[in-house]
């Protein structure tokens, strides 16, 4: 399936924008989750969010979290060890 199929949009919302931050050791954030969150396909399987992650935007990706909303279906990926999610929006131009 095409990736631009699969991931529709980014979820940028307050809530997801504090999911993405990585905890240093100078500061604790209580939140240590590298994670992006996309409005997906109503039929795409978490390989399929995984795959489409993974070529477009170039990371690895650890784990994929789906949810059905009103909004349509959700997936919250978190990235592999080594890559920053905070890099990653940047690519997506969320800023």
């Amino acid at each position: 399936m095409d990736p631009y199929k699969i991931i529709l949009m980014p979820w940028i919302t307050e809530k997801s924008l504090e999911a993405r931050r990585v905890a240093s050791d100078d500061f604790e954030y209580l939140e240590n989750n590298n994670r992006l969150e996309f409005i997906v396909h109503q039929s795409a399987t978490k390989a399929d969010v995984k795959a489409a992650v993974e070529e477009l935007l170039e990371v690895r990706v650890a784990k994929v979290n789906t949810r059905i909303t009103k909004e349509g279906k959700h997936a919250s990926v978190k990235l592999a060890e080594g890559y920053d999610a905070e890099e990653t929006a940047l690519k997506l131009g969320a800023f």
